[in-house]
């Protein structure tokens, strides 16, 4: 599944494309893919973009009129845009979808667009959904996760404050999404390296220096996987473009069970917590 800064990469890519483009017809492949579109799809139609965002792993694509799109990639999501020379952006979990002739068998919803460019929604294992809520209600969708772990506000007191009662490892607590969104598996384990904290830890133990390391690593992690177009691990994202991201050739710890930490040259322990795979090393780690 794309986290954080492999969707913050694809953001940033379709908001290049697609603002100002006018929406003329969508077509739903299937109906499940887009959430209620009968009710209000001519709603949508005749409307221009005027931006991409996010929040956690969910983009906005705004649009002029009084609905916006939100769309979740879930775990074999793609999005992409195809110009009117073929000239293709977008991203998402690799398949032939994005290089053969389009719509594709995995193809779910087609934008398209007066100028003839389209935005194709594809999804092999049909996870992922389109939803197209009031602009007044799109915060609605949103009221029980916690902020971004890119958000300029978020601070190692309010990290502390949700900690101090917890029990659960810091670990587990990092990746609440409750908590903060965007700190998956990969960037937990490796934030997690980069100040020394062993994941089993309760995260009530966590004094506020240490947290305050700790947001810091998270934040330069995430910042640093997006300036590469995220981590392609197991060749489970890619984008368009034929690029795959290129934090994995940064990891330290994740996926490294067996070999030497780069730091102590200690072996490199792989455990599950949450039923996710954790990396760590118990020399660097053992606090």
């Amino acid at each position: 599944m794309p986290e954080l800064p492999e969707v913050e990469s694809i953001r940033r890519k379709l908001n290049v494309v697609l603002a100002n483009r006018q929406i003329q017809q969508i077509e739903v492949l299937r109906d499940k893919s887009f959430l209620a579109f009968p009710i209000f799809g001519q709603e949508i139609s005749n409307q221009t973009v005027v931006e991409v965002k996010r929040r956690a792993k969910i983009l906005q694509i705004v649009i002029s009129g009084e609905r916006d799109l939100l769309i979740h990639l879930k775990m074999t999501g793609q999005l992409i845009f195809v110009d009117v020379d073929g000239k293709r952006a977008g991203g998402g979990h690799p398949t032939a979808d994005w290089v053969n002739d389009l719509p594709a068998k995995h193809t779910r919803v087609i934008f398209n667009f007066t100028d003839g460019s389209r935005l194709f929604f594809n999804d092999m294992r049909v996870f992922g959904w389109i939803r197209s809520p009031l602009k007044i209600d799109v915060s609605k969708e949103f009221v029980n996760y916690g902020p971004d772990i890119d958000d300029p506000n978020l601070t190692a007191d309010y990290l502390i404050d949700l900690a101090k009662k917890r029990q659960i490892p810091i670990k587990q607590f990092i990746m609440d999404n409750k908590v903060i969104c965007g700190v998956g598996n990969i960037y937990a384990s490796e934030s997690l390296f980069a100040v020394s904290l062993n994941p089993k830890i309760p995260a009530k133990e966590i004094n506020p220096k240490q947290m305050k390391k700790l947001l810091q690593a998270m934040q330069k992690i995430i910042e640093r996987s997006t300036q590469l177009g995220g981590t392609t691990f197991d060749g489970k994202y890619v984008g368009v473009d034929g690029f795959a991201g290129g934090f994995q050739n940064e990891l330290k710890v994740y996926g490294r069970e067996g070999q030497p930490c780069l730091k102590c040259g200690s072996k490199i322990i792989r455990i599950k917590q949450g039923g996710r795979g954790t990396f760590y090393c118990p020399s660097c780690q053992c606090i």
